[in-house]
């Protein structure tokens, strides 16, 4: 399918154009199956950064869609490209990712969404938790973060595991202070360690029972400093 850049960006723009109704139809959802709140929506800075999350469900994407700017840009899984989710996921502005791979078509494209100034949002767990707690991570945003020197803003998302299991459960999106790491071109053993780094902001906003993973981690304490 071929891609509609915004205006204003080069006719090789990767990413796919935000419908206007991707806002108002997240919305509507949400409300017909929780009760949705925003927490620190004013620790998002002036673009470009990386919003960076945990992710237990498919409600994850509005959730988090919604207070963000319009035309943020979101990773989509390529499997779902050709199935009846592909017009879903297109509301949004994404790009398709190979998941569980080093996908450097997709980091290319990444990193060339915040040069263009635009905001990207990043699960850096690459899938859906089923544990319904934070699994490791996997290094690609740590990977783009150093390549293009812009600021981190951890987001993390609770609640959207409940839905349609209870009714209207309580639903919270909640986002930290923003943070950078050192600016270059990390790789091996230092990309482990940002990426670390890295979850353990998203587990300083989350509920302790969702640290999962990162459970016990002396990182999120020092995490929670900065971006609490």
């Amino acid at each position: 399918m071929a891609t509609t850049p915004p205006p204003g960006m080069p006719p090789d723009w990767p990413a796919s154009r935000q419908s206007r109704w991707a806002v108002p139809f997240s919305r509507f959802l949400l409300f017909l199956v929780c009760r949705y709140r925003v927490v620190g929506k004013e620790n998002l800075p002036e673009p470009p950064y990386l919003v960076v999350s945990n992710h237990m469900s498919y409600f994850d994407i509005p959730a988090m869609n919604i207070p963000v700017p319009f035309g943020t840009v979101g990773l989509a899984a390529r499997k779902y490209r050709g199935t009846w989710m592909q017009p879903l996921f297109e509301l949004y502005s994404v790009l398709w990712v190979t998941q569980f791979s080093a996908d450097h078509e997709a980091l290319k494209s990444g990193i060339k969404v915040l040069k263009g100034g635009v905001p990207l949002a990043i699960a850096p767990e690459g899938t859906r938790s089923r544990t319904g707690k934070l699994i490791e991570g996997r290094p690609g945003v740590a990977f783009i973060a150093t390549r293009t020197n812009v600021p981190i803003v951890p987001g993390a998302v609770w609640g959207t595991e409940k839905i349609l299991k209870r009714p209207r459960p309580l639903v919270t999106a909640r986002f930290g202070k923003p943070f950078r790491l050192p600016e270059g071109r990390a790789k091996g053993d230092q990309l482990d360690e940002y990426t670390e780094r890295i979850m353990c902001a998203i587990a300083a906003l989350l509920p302790e029972q969702y640290h999962g993973h990162y459970a016990g981690n002396p990182l999120i304490e020092e995490m929670a400093k900065i971006v609490c």
